[in-house]
């Protein structure tokens, strides 16, 4: 399905920007997954208070994947921040911000770039905290990304018709809760290992749930999905091809 359930890194939840309204922090979003979706969508879309999300005509988000052309970059002097002014052709630009390492080349306006991260709002204007930023090879990728921009919102409407919009996977059940028992960076043994598997993905449509159980045999079934829906929810892994195979959004 093209709501693509994941996004990268989670770095820059320790180092945000000064100011950003995050009144609602304390308080998570129901809306998981990551909409694949245009800039104009965000910039078109309003906030609400009540769902702790972004609305757009039928469509609910807080974790976007977009594609587009750097116009502006600033780089600080220690390479820590990147600030991007980000254009897709489809109605105005938008800021992006990204704390990352500055092991790599900063990336230069004219580079056409895929950004996964979180949608925020300052001064009333939207903005987005990049879990991952990374060159696109081919323009190819630009192409794709547009349909599947359209492939989403289609996907999500009829979800609506049928389910009364009920966008995202949740569940009741207690026993959906992620075990007690964390490892140093905040995961559970869990979710590290699915994690790390998929880091290791090569081909696009990734592994589907069947293969990672096989891999992770020291784990059940129902630990494996549960590690999977959170990290979906939190930005560090997307379907692909259906709602059964994942990729890291780590992975290029």
């Amino acid at each position: 399905m093209a709501l693509w359930e994941q996004g990268g890194g989670s770095g820059f939840q320790q180092r945000k920007a000064g100011g950003e309204n995050d009144a609602n922090n304390a308080q998570r979003s129901s809306i998981k997954g990551v909409l694949t979706c245009t800039i104009a969508t965000i910039l078109n879309a309003k906030h609400s208070e009540s769902d702790n999300c972004f609305i757009y005509k039928h469509l609910k988000f807080n974790t976007v994947m977009i594609m587009g052309l750097i116009r502006e970059a600033n780089h600080e002097v220690n390479g820590s921040l990147a600030t991007y002014n980000i254009d897709d052709h489809s109605g105005g630009s938008i800021e992006i911000k990204w704390w990352h390492d500055d092991s790599g080349e900063p990336i230069k306006p004219l580079t056409y770039v895929k950004v996964v991260g979180q949608v925020k709002t300052f001064a009333g204007k939207s903005h987005v905290v990049a879990h991952h930023v990374s060159k696109m090879h081919s323009l190819n990728e630009l192409i794709a990304h547009n349909i599947e921009c359209i492939h989403a919102s289609i996907c999500i409407r009829k979800q609506g018709e049928t389910s009364g919009m009920n966008m995202t996977k949740t569940t009741n059940n207690p026993g959906s809760t992620q075990q007690a028992l964390t490892t140093s960076n905040g995961f559970t043994p869990a979710q590290n290992a699915v994690l790390n598997l998929l880091k290791t993905v090569t081909t696009m449509a990734g592994y589907s749930v069947t293969e990672i159980c096989k891999q992770l045999k020291q784990f059940s079934e129902n630990q494996v999905k549960q590690a999977l829906e959170f990290l979906s929810g939190e930005g560090h892994i997307y379907s692909t091809t259906d709602d059964d195979h994942f990729r890291a959004a780590s992975n290029n």
